[in-house]
């Protein structure tokens, strides 16, 4: 019997396969794409909350962002009142990339959903939503 990390990870890399045919399309990654469709749900943060909010580790987000940045894509600035700290957010030419590729994204998502039905598409975002907290570190 397969442990459960190989059957998240090939769950997850049939749930992504068209994703990422996708987003090659669009010269994207399945990491940038992450950092882009984040910045566009909360808006403006720093790489702290981007790197949480789009599960990426530091070192590779560091990566993702001057590609994207060189690309046009996003900005970044230092924060006011604390030089060291810069602040993130998506460019118009960013936004409207979102508006573009998110539609057909959603179709892959509506798609998976269906194969799955609702009801056990339902119990397995809860599921995944309850183990992803496991490892969540407690609100101070």
């Amino acid at each position: 019997m397969e442990t459960l990390p190989i059957l998240l990870q090939k769950a997850k890399e049939a749930s992504v396969a068209q994703v990422r045919q996708t987003l090659a399309g669009f010269g994207l990654t399945e990491q940038q794409w992450r950092v882009i469709r984040a910045s566009f749900e909360h808006g403006e943060m720093n790489a702290q909350e981007l790197a949480n909010k789009s599960a990426i580790l530091g070192p590779s987000l560091s990566r993702i962002l001057n590609r994207l940045e060189s690309d046009g894509i996003l900005s970044r600035r230092t924060a006011e009142g604390d030089l060291r700290e810069l602040t993130i957010k998506l460019s118009a030419n960013g936004k409207r990339l979102h508006n573009k590729v998110q539609p057909m994204l959603d179709r892959h998502y509506d798609d998976l959903a269906e194969k799955i039905g609702s009801r056990k598409a339902k119990q397995l975002t809860d599921l995944l939503q309850f183990v992803a907290s496991l490892n969540a570190e407690p609100q101070v």
